[in-house]
């Protein structure tokens, strides 16, 4: 007696739906990082602004949205470490700094480093009131 057999095209369906699902999924944050790991991020997007602030002068449109790639993703941890310690203006600046690295990436995208270079200020300008705030010592 011959055993059935699944349809190929559910074979092959079946990881891409897998992934198209897991990839919609909100970010769910296993255990809230620590300060260091907080403070290796920072130094991480220090270093990611200075890529920035090169793909510019060297006119790079590729490493440019690279660099605000990486920013956004720091942004969002940033934000994601803040709200597991309940600190409201430490959420609001990261948000802002995050949305804002997310306007340059898009404008730098389009091949606009000038409207790129003005969001990556305003980016700039969340994370400097951030940092004087010392949240890092609550």
């Amino acid at each position: 007696m011959r055993r059935p057999t699944m349809p190929a095209f559910v074979l092959l369906a079946a990881p891409t739906m897998l992934a198209m699902t897991l990839a919609g999924a909100p970010r769910v944050a296993a255990q809230a990082p620590d300060a260091a790991v907080h403070r290796q991020w920072m130094n991480d997007a220090s270093d990611a602004q200075e890529d920035y602030r090169f793909a510019v002068t060297d006119k790079d449109q590729k490493s440019a949205v690279e660099a605000l790639g990486k920013l956004e993703s720091f942004m969002a941890r940033t934000e994601d470490y803040w709200t597991a310690r309940k600190s409201a203006d430490g959420i609001r600046l990261a948000k802002a700094a995050r949305a804002s690295a997310a306007q340059a990436a898009t404008a730098a995208k389009r091949g606009d480093l000038a409207a790129a270079s003005t969001a990556f200020d305003a980016m700039g300008a969340s994370c400097n009131t951030c940092h004087e705030l010392h949240l890092e010592k609550r």
